[in-house]
């Protein structure tokens, strides 16, 4: 059975701050976020007719509000985070481990706190100022290369950092992943 468009919206409105704050990592600005998100209300309210449960209109809204904002961050020419912060960033509520977003968002926190201060200042670089790495290696005085090698580092650093952290609290309040 199809979903009502009150129940769509329902829906949306209750996650509407993870789909723009999606959109807002990647276009880098509050209102255009929240012009995102009007659309993707917009544009599922017409798809309803495919939607049949909760889940799938939740996946389907941060997908498109992801496409959006790509599209709308490359024609001002700001490069989107990685694909792998954003899979981060859409994945569902709760994930299969039994972490909440919020879980994730602490554990993320914390491990950005773990960092040294030139790994911090190579991020923030990257992502709060939009440098690209060509930027970066001539303003920290090295190559490019050694700047793609270092961000990849540290994801892959911060990846287990926030999985390691995630297991040690479902350890700890006793739930079991799947």
């Amino acid at each position: 059975m199809t979903l009502e468009p009150d129940v769509i919206v329902q829906i949306l409105l209750r996650e509407r701050l993870r789909v723009t704050a999606l959109a807002a990592s990647i276009v880098r600005d509050v209102h255009a976020a929240d012009d995102i998100f009007q659309q993707v209300v917009l544009a599922a309210l017409e798809a309803r007719a495919q939607f049949r449960e909760a889940e799938h209109v939740l996946a389907w809204s941060f997908r498109a509000a992801r496409h959006r904002a790509v599209d709308l961050a490359r024609s001002r020419m700001l490069r989107p985070l990685p694909d792998e912060i954003l899979d981060l960033l859409e994945a569902r509520s709760v994930d299969p481990a039994g972490a909440s977003w919020s879980d994730r968002s602490e554990a993320l926190h914390h491990c950005l706190g773990q960092l040294t201060p030139s790994a911090r200042q190579l991020l923030q670089m990257k992502y709060a100022e939009g440098l690209t790495a060509v930027v970066i290696a001539e303003r920290l005085q090295r190559t490019a290369d050694a700047v793609y090698q270092s961000l990849s580092r540290l994801h892959r650093c911060l990846r287990d950092c926030v999985n390691r952290r995630l297991e040690s609290i479902t350890t700890t309040t006793g739930e079991v992943s799947e």
